[in-house]
């Protein structure tokens, strides 16, 4: 069971979620992390995804469209399959132009679109974008783990995230700090913790090897990043005190 309010999904428990960041168009990662799922109590677990799914380093072994259109898929299908907002679905949206290691990905996926569906890319572009709009940009379980792309934001409550994209995905501080925000201070994150009532925050975004704990904020690297790559299989009813609490739950690939 899950609840969806304006941009955040709330998730109660008793139960688990696998946590999975930043695949980048990595066919081969998001074919095991399905499979992971698909084996994780015959699909009864929720999935997460943080975002950015789409987008590789070249157009070479990006299989962004693949992965859109299964995401889609198991989206509409699967009540406890939940992709949420990352930076680059966001740069599809808004149309600035993001780079990773030079590379402009909005020329790059566009490209691709063109060779992929030559006489209606243009169509399923907009048909991507429509579908990026209705994602969440966070979830928080009701053991207290609030799980985004990046962050923390400055927000005065929860209902900040509820209406985080109600007015605009451009000029959006709030927004950008939960897409595009790397290295906060331990200070910053236990204050958005106390302004959103959790207690230990989950992202992806920044490449580290395997996972970076930093006080009650826990960073992974399922796929793009620098060595080792992990997801979280997060207990819903495990009391969470911090990020230490986290930990424990951390699982490698194979």
């Amino acid at each position: 069971m899950k609840y969806v309010e304006g941009d955040l999904l709330t998730l109660p428990g008793p139960g688990r979620a696998l946590v999975v960041t930043d695949l980048h168009g990595n066919l081969e990662d998001f074919r095991k992390v399905m499979t992971l799922w698909g084996k994780c109590f015959n699909r009864k677990c929720h999935l997460i995804l943080t975002g950015d799914f789409i987008h590789a380093m070249g157009r070479v072994n990006d299989h962004s469209i693949e992965i859109i259109e299964e995401v889609q898929y198991y989206h509409d299908k699967y009540d406890n399959f939940h992709p949420l907002l990352g930076n680059h679905e966001w740069a599809t949206i808004t149309k600035i132009l993001i780079y990773k290691g030079g590379v402009n990905q909005n020329l790059n996926f566009e490209q691709l679109l063109m060779e992929t569906f030559p006489d209606a890319w243009e169509e399923k572009l907009e048909e991507y974008i429509n579908f990026f709009q209705t994602l969440p940009v966070a979830v928080r379980t009701e053991n207290g783990v609030f799980i985004s792309h990046s962050g923390p934001a400055k927000v005065e409550s929860i209902d900040d995230i509820i209406n985080l994209t109600r007015d605009s995905y451009l000029d959006n501080q709030p927004l950008y700090d939960l897409l595009w925000r790397r290295d906060p201070k331990k200070r910053d994150v236990n204050q958005f913790l106390e302004k959103v009532d959790c207690q230990a925050m989950v992202v992806g975004h920044t490449p580290v090897d395997g996972y970076k704990l930093k006080g009650n904020l826990l960073i992974l690297s399922s796929s793009y990043g620098k060595g080792r790559k992990v997801y979280l299989e997060l207990d819903l009813g495990k009391e969470i005190q911090g990020g230490r609490d986290l930990e424990p739950l951390i699982k490698y690939f194979r």
